[in-house]
């Protein structure tokens, strides 16, 4: 790298620990070294982030403590006492301590922005797209059409909802839309792809390091990227790893700021395989364990499902949370 030809890595932490956190936002995104130095050594990036634990029968949110030690961790219900967490509400994501929340009770769900710590509310105006497709029979869970994300350059943040189907099919879209929070209104977002888009919705959509992935599904799934910045679409690196033919057997993930996704194989192996530096390489491999998503990697420490009401140490120090239901969201400044 060009900045350790010149000084070394304790000078350039000194230098960045002197940063605010927005700042330092933007200097992970210099190169691969600076973006390990702040994630790893800046005391603001390790103190503040914690996992939320999000349950998606209760409607429940819940923190974890003292994962670096994790034979001490505590896993905390979150309060809510100004009631965001209603029956029917699902989390979307979160960003830098805002909550996004989804009511699936509304047609194409009623978005909402939230701070717990001001207990500050942001009303997203309603979405009437297209791109709402519902069979008979079928019991929409509009949240999992949206995403949530933040672009550390911008320092805007956009809720991106992906035109989907419910049914089980991969639906065909011509346009993603758009909110920037600050703005009245939604915008469609044109897809300049030949033949238009698809996406997997079993595969989840995720926002990580300033954009919105999605898989297109298909017989030959790849996955599509929307730059959170330019509002432009394009596709990643071909997949290093075949995926299995059930759309279900493979989802999105994020690990350390950086793009993955996970895949069974059917059997007792899952593998999470981590786009970095342009390149799928397999971080983890899991065997008879499940991982939860869209979030598993905290630190040095996973979270795996297990059948439990509790946190429970592993004996390698890894960290385990219970409940089938749980979804880690994402992280909240505490």
């Amino acid at each position: 790298m060009a900045a350790e030809k010149y000084f070394s890595t304790d000078v350039l932490l000194d230098i960045l620990q002197r940063l605010p956190p927005s700042s330092l936002r933007r200097a992970r995104l210099v190169c691969r070294h600076w973006r390990d130095v702040v994630d790893d050594r800046t005391t603001e990036m390790q103190s503040r982030a914690k996992p939320l634990i999000w349950d998606t029968c209760s409607a429940e949110a819940y923190v974890v403590n003292n994962l670096s030690a994790p034979w001490k961790a505590t896993c905390k219900h979150m309060a809510d006492p100004a009631n965001y967490f209603r029956a029917g509400t699902q989390m979307v994501g979160t960003c830098n301590g805002l909550l996004c929340l989804c009511s699936n009770k509304e047609p194409g769900g009623a978005i909402t922005v939230v701070n717990l710590a001001t207990r500050q509310k942001l009303p997203i105006p309603p979405l009437r797209p297209k791109g709402l497709v519902v069979g008979r029979h079928v019991r929409p869970e509009w949240d999992k059409a949206y995403s949530f994300g933040y672009h550390p350059i911008t320092g805007r943040y956009k809720v991106v909802h992906v035109p989907c189907s419910f049914d089980g099919v991969v639906y065909e879209f011509d346009a993603v839309h758009v909110l920037t929070l600050g703005e009245a209104a939604w915008r469609e977002v044109p897809v300049v792809i030949p033949g238009g888009a698809k996406c997997n919705l079993n595969a989840g959509i995720i926002s990580v390091d300033g954009a919105t992935h999605w898989f297109t599904g298909g017989d030959s799934p790849t996955v599509m990227s929307f730059d959170l910045r330019d509002e432009r679409i394009t596709s990643t690196r071909p997949l290093s790893a075949a995926l299995p033919a059930g759309r279900d057997r493979y989802h999105l993930t994020e690990v350390h700021g950086r793009l993955g996704f996970a895949v069974c194989d059917g059997s007792v192996t899952t593998e999470v395989w981590v786009l970095d530096n342009a390149t799928w390489s397999c971080w983890y491999t899991f065997r008879r364990q499940d991982i939860p998503r869209p979030h598993f990697a905290y630190g040095e420490y996973v979270l795996t499902l297990v059948i439990s009401n509790q946190v429970v140490p592993q004996v390698d120090g890894s960290a385990m949370f219970a409940g089938p239901k749980l979804n880690p969201i994402g992280f909240i400044s505490q």
